[in-house]
């Protein structure tokens, strides 16, 4: 091997606390995955200011659970999770350390791409509306069939140039399953539309550890 020869490490993390995209969502935590198999971690935040103090008093939460392992990520690629603050300095969070508890190899079946969701709207358009979103547009680029979990974000007005906060979340009831190379609409109940200002979802697999999945924190 030669002197210079840096192989890139086969897991990463990283946590953005203000998007660049105004209609992204901010305070997001991505694990990159770079290995050869499907992982699922379980995550811990130590939240901090923008002068690297940490926050003491600040409760770390997360929409999706990559913190309680929830979260899987294929073989090279991503997992992303949204997180959320509370407690006395919330508004100052700038930075998080990121902590890894454990991490779980998983056989996702061929699995090497995450689903792609999307707003639209009653054509089927993409929409960034809330009063337009109607419906869940999900998109598997794998040879194989998935099962998908969604969830849909409610997210406070911004506040000057303050990283926005996830304030609330709903995961539709059940799994999504799509074929492989294909797309589906999922269509929201009458209750949640128009409530929601983002989607997330998730690839489902089978849990394998530990035995029983610890309850979901309300976001």
């Amino acid at each position: 091997m030669g002197l210079f020869n840096r192989r890139k490490p086969p897991i990463t993390l990283s946590y953005v606390p203000k998007s660049t995209d105004p209609d992204a969502p901010d305070q997001t935590v991505t694990l990159r995955n770079g290995s050869e198999v499907g992982l699922r971690p379980v995550l811990r935040f130590v939240p901090r200011d923008v002068y690297g103090r940490e926050l003491p008093n600040v409760e770390v939460g997360t929409v999706l659970g990559i913190d309680r392992g929830e979260v899987v990520a294929p073989p090279g690629a991503n997992a992303v999770d949204v997180l959320h603050f509370h407690g006395q300095g919330a508004r100052n969070v700038r930075g998080v350390e990121v902590h890894v508890e454990s991490m779980e190899q998983v056989d996702l079946d061929g699995v090497v791409a995450p689903v792609e969701a999307v707003m639209v709207d009653l054509e089927e358009r993409a929409t960034l509306e809330p009063a337009e979103f109607w419906g869940v547009g999900l998109v598997n680029r794998n040879e194989v069939p998935i099962s998908v979990g969604v969830t849909l974000v409610e997210y406070e007005d911004r506040v000057g140039d303050a990283p926005r906060q996830a304030v609330d979340a709903v995961t539709l009831q059940g799994t999504v399953d799509i074929a492989s190379q294909s797309h589906e609409v999922v269509w929201l109940p009458e209750e949640v539309r128009g409530r929601f200002h983002g989607v997330l979802a998730h690839v489902v697999v089978p849990w394998a550890w530990p035995a029983d999945p610890p309850p979901r924190d309300p976001a």
